[in-house]
């Protein structure tokens, strides 16, 4: 990792109290509203990309991502949904 990139230099004292003192509930909130009006007006193309350009953002910071254990969650998360998924349908 460039070591210049967590350096403070430059950075003004009130400026990082500022960033510190953020009202982060309003600021997620606000990342929430943004997210749910982009994925609306997605194509599923769209949606695809998205995902791949997060994993290769991923993958350019993790190279052992993911791990077998994640991989394993993975795995687990997909058969419940799977699961609950035809439960429905066969009601």
């Amino acid at each position: 990792m460039n070591s210049s990139l967590l350096s403070s230099i430059g950075m003004r004292r009130e400026d990082l109290i500022g960033f510190a003192r953020r009202d982060w509930p309003s600021v997620a909130a606000m990342k929430d509203r943004f997210w749910v009006e982009q994925k609306r007006g997605m194509t599923p193309g769209q949606a695809l990309q998205l995902g791949d350009e997060l994993r290769t953002s991923v993958t350019s910071r993790r190279g052992d991502w993911p791990s077998d254990d994640e991989r394993r969650s993975d795995l687990e998360t997909h058969a419940r949904v799977s699961e609950s998924l035809r439960r429905v349908r066969a009601r």
